[in-house]
């Protein structure tokens, strides 16, 4: 997983709204790299802009001119925790992953992941395809996060052959959220290459633009859940088709578009 410009203009949007919590615990589920579509000179504009800090905005804007002169072999991790700093200004941050650098923890996604504590934001920004068992890979992400707290999950939905095990249906995390009581924050269909990323409000708008033909070849969703206060054991979403959980122009955008 990295940031590219497609997670810069959304933690941008997420940043400008506040939904975030302020200061958040924050869980990485698959450690991201920095990309490189987005140059250090917009990055560090935003540090001048974003942090109010003038101490702050210095010890960023030299820690980033440190990490790239550096070129260390992690130093695209250490530019993607500025980014995280910049945007979300957590108080702390963890990682999980295999392959990732010697700072993330090396939990298996596949099986149940406690160590026994919550985060206020857990984010999985494409790691959920590389993991066989994603039932256990959304009931951890559930599991780790805070009552209030937030989810971030990003994911493959057309293309990118061979890329992982799955890609993911928009019906996914609308019934993800029916069946966890999640609010939707945000929901977002997006292509990297040419930038697009286009706010979905409802299922059947996106099921719109795919009868329309105007579904990329290499696409991604993007949702922003909100787990409520009090909320239970993770629970297994039917699909909102079989379910009749969906409008009858949902219903008949899934007849047309088999």
């Amino acid at each position: 997983m990295a940031i590219s410009a497609v997670e810069y203009a959304i933690f941008s949007e997420l940043k400008k709204s506040g939904i975030l919590p302020h200061k958040p615990s924050f869980l990485e589920i698959g450690e991201a790299n920095w990309y490189g579509d987005v140059t250090y000179d917009r990055l560090s504009n935003d540090i001048c802009q974003l942090i109010d800090n003038s101490e702050e905005q210095i010890t960023l804007l030299q820690a980033l001119i440190d990490v790239v002169r550096a070129q260390q072999p992690d130093f695209l991790w250490d530019v993607a925790k500025i980014f995280y700093r910049v945007f979300l200004d957590y108080r702390e941050i963890m990682a999980i992953d295999l392959g990732g650098t010697e700072k993330a923890l090396r939990f298996d996604l596949n099986q149940p992941v406690n160590f026994g504590r919550q985060f206020d934001v857990v984010y999985n920004g494409g790691t959920a395809e590389h993991v066989f068992n994603v039932w256990q890979f959304f009931k951890n992400a559930h599991d780790l996060t805070v009552s209030g707290g937030f989810m971030i999950h990003g994911g493959p939905f057309t293309g990118w052959f061979d890329h992982g095990f799955f890609n993911f249906n928009p019906t996914l995390y609308w019934d993800l959220a029916a069946a966890n009581g999640y609010v939707i924050h945000r929901f977002f269909y997006t292509e990297i290459t040419p930038l697009k990323i286009i706010p979905i409000s409802k299922r059947e708008q996106l099921a719109d633009i795919a009868q329309n033909g105007l579904i990329g070849t290499n696409s991604h969703i993007y949702v922003v859940f909100e787990k409520p206060d009090g909320s239970g054991e993770f629970a297994t979403p039917q699909q909102g088709y079989y379910a009749n959980m969906v409008s009858e122009q949902t219903k008949a955008h899934w007849q047309a578009l088999r």
